[in-house]
């Protein structure tokens, strides 16, 4: 269970990832690359998708079965931000995780590196802002509304799918707790995965559209 606090302190925190932006995910010794490749032959709507650790090499032998998979019809944060009322437009989102769904406990709050944008004060009290809302807000890399979209996939919005063995849901509220707590996520250990490497991975493996 991912343990949650609703802290009253709004303090902002700036976005190491952007200053650290440089120091990439890349492991000792290894030439400045980025880990994003152009996926090849990939289905109109589905693409082969990998686990974070697998994606660094994309390798698909038969040694590493189970470290990736094809992921289907992922639908962007933009929908998910743009289409929240049931029954118009191209609302897509899951039944089980509505707009109105709270943002807290669901997704961690964040620690020292993070103190949450995604809380609201009403009738003098602090709550956490719906999933809907946390969309609206523009926060410092983006995660927040990647991770959010990737969440919606992986519970089946817009029919989606995204094999367990690639992502669990709780793989991906793992990934926001890591980065909410330190200001980036290890896919493995020693390498480091700032915003815009976590939002590169979701895309470009087909998690989000």
């Amino acid at each position: 269970m991912i343990e949650q606090n609703i802290h009253p302190d709004l303090k902002q925190d700036g976005a190491p990832g952007a200053c650290r932006g440089r120091r990439r995910f890349l492991g000792a010794g290894a030439a400045a690359t980025p880990f994003v490749l152009t996926l090849v032959s990939q289905p109109a709507l589905g693409a082969t998708c990998f686990t974070p650790s697998r994606s660094l090499s994309r390798n698909t032998s038969v040694s590493q079965q189970g470290q990736y998979g094809e992921c289907f019809n992922a639908e962007s944060p933009g929908n998910y931000k743009a289409q929240q009322e049931p029954g118009k437009g191209a609302y897509h989102w899951p039944a089980a995780v509505p707009p109105n769904t709270p943002m807290h406990p669901l997704f961690y709050q964040g620690g020292e590196y993070l103190k949450t944008q995604f809380i609201k004060q009403v009738n003098g009290r602090w709550e956490s802002m719906t999933l809907g809302e946390a969309l609206q807000v523009n926060a410092a890399g983006q995660v927040h509304f990647h991770v959010i979209g990737a969440y919606l996939n992986k519970m089946g919005g817009n029919g989606a799918e995204i094999p367990d063995s690639v992502l669990t849901a709780q793989d991906i509220l793992r990934i926001w707790q890591e980065y909410a707590t330190k200001g980036y996520y290890e896919p493995m250990a020693g390498i480091q995965w700032y915003a815009e490497n976590i939002v590169d991975y979701l895309k470009t493996n087909g998690i989000v559209g």
